[in-house]
């Protein structure tokens, strides 16, 4: 278990784990906590979670060999006439949860169809604390097919993030880069462009961390097979004192 340093950086690894499965089908928890335990973050995101309903057996499996808290708000529920499974983000940590909330970032609320585009869509959130105060951590999945739903996901997100008590940081799978929707003079950190997507063949930089401005964030992607998507670790070093007042009219600089 990773212990909190007094003066280093926060640790987060991010990973859309393609439903505990690797491009080839197989199962990818062990992987996945074998990967945890190698780099030791102090906060975990997992996107594409997907878990028998109402028994997150996997995610706990996880949790309980790494020796990480847990926490997974299904952003939709199916089953063909009674519930099977839910599917969403999860946060894995070794800090305090302070307070949760999730809030869906497309609005009406879809209908899961069984197709991407029809997907619903959230940001969990999780208040954690640290040495000499707390912060914010979230975990998301944005669409990849439907570039109107992205672009609207992407608008919430900002209005949700602009209302957060700073520090806060958000890891997610954007589905598209940073330079597409992100003003270069905006007040928001946002982790190197690395090429997460395809595992395989990596050609994409849709993996990645935004942050309130307090905070520096150094990015690597990390080898490893076991997803459609490369996994990376973000160290979150603060630069300055966090306004804890929040940024209500940020979006007007995003």
């Amino acid at each position: 278990m990773p212990e909190i340093p007094p003066d280093g950086p926060l640790r987060v690894l991010h990973w859309n784990i393609h439903s505990w499965r690797t491009e080839d089908g197989n199962s990818n928890v062990a992987a996945v906590a074998d990967l945890i335990r190698e780099t030791a973050p102090h906060v975990v995101s997992l996107v594409e979670v997907d878990e028998t309903w109402g028994s997150p057996g996997r995610l706990s499996d996880v949790a309980g060999r790494c020796g990480y808290s847990w926490l997974f708000a299904p952003v939709f529920e199916f089953g063909n006439g009674k519930p099977e499974g839910g599917f969403g983000n999860a946060l894995l940590t070794t800090l305090p949860i302070l307070a949760v909330h999730q809030w869906q970032l497309l609005w009406p609320p879809q209908l899961y169809h069984r197709t991407e585009p029809s997907e619903p869509r959230a940001l969990l959130l999780a208040r954690l604390g640290w040495p000499g105060g707390s912060f914010w951590a979230g975990s998301s999945h944005l669409p990849r097919e439907d570039e109107q739903a992205r672009k609207t996901a992407l608008e919430r997100l900002r209005t949700l993030t602009c209302g957060l008590q700073e520090p806060w940081l958000v890891a997610s799978d954007f589905n598209t880069p940073a330079s597409s929707w992100l003003d270069p003079a905006a007040r928001v950190a946002v982790s190197a462009p690395l090429m997460t997507y395809p595992a395989s063949a990596p050609a994409e930089p849709i993996d990645y961390c935004i942050a309130s401005p307090g905070f520096q964030l150094d990015t690597e992607v990390l080898d490893s097979a076991a997803s459609d998507h490369l996994p990376l670790l973000i160290s979150a070093h603060q630069r300055v004192q966090a306004d804890s007042s929040g940024c209500p009219a940020c979006h007007k600089r995003w």
